[in-house]
């Protein structure tokens, strides 16, 4: 007996060498976790395989188990490592800094489950363990068998632990990452919830497993991966699949074209909205209004009664002091062809059908009674150089206030200004935003041909909008094009993350600035 113990004594005392310890060993609060063996990378697979497979090394930090279970551990070489139950399970209570723990709550409460099986599969119904981070600033996700919370660092797994005879060992679980943290494999008592390539890398040899009993008394597997880049927003676990149905590479789009007579008119245009920007409104006396004319009008609606009169007021297609420009659009062509004439203090009735605006009152037709209280003719400015001037020293005063400041070719550019230079300038910029445009409907086009030949299925996080799904499925599409192609080498990175931070870095609406992390 004395020569076993003590072989038995050396032979723990080596086993406690590499083992990973509970985590949080003797602290208040502490969980209970196992911790998997990290995987060999390339060079050390190509030497395992030309030796036996070592043994794992198990560290006993409760009370020593039977020599015959750490035996037949050390014999059997599985990768599949086994655990004690504890009694009683611990749920997370918050961080010491006071955060409160997250409950993502059940989101199919009341749903009746047909079996026990479909309820455990059903990731949308569960109600999940706390943690005792804080998640609220990062993506949260539900797939069939599993969900995941995330913060800055670290991604969170849960999945229901079947309801199945309990075994002297604990519950089976094999957490596993290969190729340097990029493939997850995760079996449940033989059922594979997680197995292929992640959405990004983990830190291989952090990962670690543990069991939680969440709100509702359900137990479930929790597993803690450390993200290889902190700060990613992972928007799905595992990478998308992704599948040409179809030949992509014979997209057919239509390229809009501007014809010269559209951009003349867009010239024309813009040089007119210049001159009533500096446009001068004089009081008119002794004529009624015409097309162009500025008046200021009251307003009154009023219900239409069947003999075609006014009935009670209605607060709503009311006014004071509204100033119209006839001809501009701003009311509809029926109003404004009915006060083509009106004199100041006349009143005239228009029938008025009101649109989806007015809520309840919506296609119901009013009397609004129009009053001219107030009309002005507009003087614009003549279309001379010294008008061409005046335009572009406002803007060279607008770029002086801007970070970049007035270009050095443009500076003192306006004295020398003319009529015809301030033409030239706008058909240049009609000619770009006219570009920009079909741009944008050739991308549009694109996308719509990409969606059509090339499939992507993947259980994406809750992104918030389908818009953000879309965006997510296109970049997936876009990468697959490129990978397969050969492109990837011909595409500047560089700008893409000066790209990126510049996106990132725009300021919310309100804001002067925006804080935005280490990687784009």
């Amino acid at each position: 007996l004395a020569v076993l113990a003590m072989s038995l004594a050396a032979y723990v005392a080596s086993l406690q060498q590499a083992q990973v310890a509970l985590r949080g060993e003797g602290s208040p609060g502490s969980r209970q976790a196992w911790r998997t063996p990290a995987p060999r990378f390339h060079a050390e697979l190509t030497a395992c395989r030309q030796t036996p497979p070592a043994k794992p090394q198990i560290r006993q930090t409760g009370a020593l188990s039977t020599l015959s279970t750490l035996c037949a551990s050390a014999a059997s070489g599985a990768s599949v490592w086994q655990c004690r139950r504890r009694n009683q399970a611990r749920k997370a209570t918050g961080s010491a800094s006071g955060s409160s723990p997250l409950n993502l709550g059940n989101a199919k409460q009341g749903v009746q489950e047909k079996t026990e099986k479909a309820e455990s599969s059903d990731s949308g119904s569960w109600v999940l363990p706390s943690v005792d981070k804080d998640v609220g600033e990062y993506y949260a996700g539900r797939a069939p068998n599993y969900a995941w919370v995330q913060t800055s660092e670290t991604l969170y797994l849960f999945t229901r632990l079947p309801e199945v005879e309990p075994e002297a060992d604990g519950p089976s679980v094999t957490l596993d990452l290969q190729q340097e943290g990029t493939i997850v494999r995760l079996i449940v008592h033989g059922n594979a919830i997680l197995n292929g390539r992640l959405a990004h890398q983990i830190k291989p040899g952090e990962q670690i497993w543990m069991v939680e009993e969440a709100g509702d008394g359900k137990d479930y597997v929790v597993c803690e991966l450390d993200k290889l880049t902190p700060g990613i927003n992972w928007a799905s676990v595992m990478e998308p699949e992704v599948e040409a149905t179809a030949d992509y590479s014979h997209a057919v789009v239509e390229m809009p074209e501007i014809l010269s007579e559209e951009e003349e008119k867009l010239v024309g245009e813009t040089i007119e909205h210049l001159q009533k920007s500096h446009r001068i409104l004089a009081p008119v006396e002794g004529r009624a209004a015409t097309f162009g004319d500025v008046l200021t009008v009251d307003m009154q609606g009023y219900e239409l009664q069947s003999d075609g009169t006014r009935g009670e007021p209605l607060e709503i297609g009311s006014a004071t002091g509204l100033e119209v420009e006839l001809g501009a659009g701003g009311l509809s062509r029926k109003v404004e062809a009915s006060l083509e004439g009106i004199a100041v203090g006349e009143t005239r009735d228009v029938e008025v059908t009101l649109g989806q605006r007015a809520g309840g009152l919506g296609g119901t037709t009013i009397i609004c009674a129009v009053t001219c209280q107030e009309l002005k003719e507009q003087q614009l400015p003549e279309l001379t150089d010294d008008f061409a001037r005046m335009i572009k020293r406002q803007d060279l005063f607008k770029q002086a206030g801007t970070a970049e400041g007035i270009p050095e070719e443009e500076e003192g550019a306006a004295e020398k200004f003319t009529l015809a230079d301030l033409r030239a300038e706008i058909t240049q910029e009609v000619r770009q935003v006219a570009q920009t445009q079909s741009n944008t409907n050739v991308d549009t086009q694109l996308q719509s041909h990409l969606r059509q030949k090339i499939k992507v299925t993947c259980h994406w996080a809750d992104l918030g909008s389908q818009e953000a799904v879309l965006e997510e499925e296109l970049a997936v599409r876009a990468r697959f094009v490129a990978e397969r192609e050969g492109l990837m080498p011909y595409i500047d990175m560089d700008a893409v993350d000066r790209q990126a931070w510049d996106k990132l870095g725009e300021p919310d609406d309100g804001e002067s600035l925006k804080q935005v992390g280490k990687d784009p």
